[in-house]
């Protein structure tokens, strides 16, 4: 194993973030008097209880070339209880920053992952690190999914462990079908802000991609992942990027992905919405375009000039009033009623006519029809004294 020299270990201290330096120097000095140990020593860290490993301390105080320099120089990365890696997968252990290029470098360096830890309070297994971990952005894929690429265990002792990791899985696929529609340099930049998704939905949206558009709505509707995206401004900036230019397919996509995930186009109020725009511009592909995505002419800030557009483009016209409700077809049984009601309500207009008084120059059958509706009236006099339901 290589011994270390005084200039190593301040060739290392260098590659500390600078406002640690002076902490780390502290730390680190003792290293620089003989005997001289190996790289796979241990040292008292002023800011824990206990000693640990450099490879431990550079993972957690380091950069991404601290951990670079101890491998260089063979250090072990699998010494420690727990070991080095379930410390970079423990979210409140060590920064953000550098954390996915650190875990490359380990496992570049040759670092296991098919293990069970036996640290007490400690996760089981690398996937269980990340799972159980408050992780923001889209670092938690990314440490996911290199881990499993590596053939990390998903092994769980319990049902919160199992769900925690069934979540991850789902999320590991939801953001690996994003990336299946990405190049390999948009890839890496999704990992620009690795603490939040900004990077991935500037990479998106920046890719002119409407299936990783799609993908991408999925992930934050259906999965309910916390990605900071409004689909409304973003369908305002690309109005305003369109303008009156030309609509391209891709950009046509965009905008039916955007509104089915729910992106609003227009408002009561002719706002600033993308209808509006679309209006102010004259953009006839583009107003068509929201037309067929949903968009009401009638509702717009100038009605006539949208149906002027339509009409020039030879579609199919459309009331420029809102449609109102038609009537219902009329009920046989309640027209029948009505009538009855007429003859009742003509009976008693007449009070002084006297049925049985009725001559015989008035057919039989006038006579039996009085009665009859002299009949009903009585049957139906209570039921109109009596105050209405409810």
């Amino acid at each position: 194993m290589t011994k270390v020299t005084p200039q190593q270990i301040i060739n290392l201290i260098k590659t500390f973030p600078e406002e640690a330096q002076a902490a780390v120097e502290r730390d680190l000095t003792v290293l620089m008097r003989p005997p001289y140990p190996d790289f796979n020593c241990r040292v008292h860290c002023r800011a824990l209880s206990a000693s640990i490993g450099l490879v431990d301390y550079a993972v957690r105080f380091g950069t991404p070339a601290s951990v670079e320099m101890l491998l260089a120089a063979r250090a072990d990365p699998d010494l420690g209880s727990p070991r080095p890696l379930t410390i970079l997968l423990q979210a409140q252990l060590c920064p953000d920053e550098g954390r996915i290029e650190k875990l490359e470098l380990l496992l570049r360096g040759g670092v296991g992952v098919k293990y069970l830890e036996t640290a007490e309070r400690t996760p089981a297994t690398p996937m269980i690190a990340i799972a159980r971990a408050k992780f923001g952005g889209i670092q938690r894929f990314w440490l996911g999914y290199l881990v499993r690429a590596a053939g990390a265990l998903a092994h769980t002792s319990n049902d919160y462990e199992l769900r925690v990791v069934a979540r991850l899985l789902a999320e590991l696929n939801a953001f690996d079908a994003i990336m299946q529609c990405l190049s390999p340099e948009e890839q890496q930049a999704t990992r620009a802000t690795p603490a939040s998704y900004d990077g991935l939905v500037a990479t998106v949206l920046g890719s002119d991609n409407p299936l990783a558009l799609r993908r991408m709505l999925a992930a934050k509707n259906d999965l309910r992942i916390p990605i900071a995206f409004d689909p409304t401004q973003a369908l305002l900036d690309l109005t305003a990027q369109i303008a009156d230019w030309p609509v391209p397919v891709e950009q046509a996509e965009i905008i039916r992905a955007l509104v089915a995930g729910g992106a609003v186009m227009q408002s009561t109020d002719n706002g600033d919405t993308a209808f509006e725009r679309a209006l102010a511009f004259e953009n006839h592909e583009l107003v068509n375009l929201l037309l067929d995505a949903g968009a009401k002419p009638e509702l717009a800030s100038s009605p006539d000039i949208v149906f002027e557009m339509m009409r020039r483009e030879g579609l199919p016209q459309r009331s420029k009033t809102p449609a109102t409700a038609a009537e219902p077809a009329p009920d046989k049984a309640v027209a029948a009623l009505n009538l009855l009601c007429s003859g009742v309500e003509g009976l008693e207009a007449c009070p002084e006519i006297d049925i049985d008084r009725l001559t015989a120059e008035r057919s039989e059958t006038m006579q039996a029809l009085a009665k009859r509706l002299e009949s009903i009236a009585d049957r139906l006099a209570p039921l109109a004294s009596s105050p209405p339901p409810g």
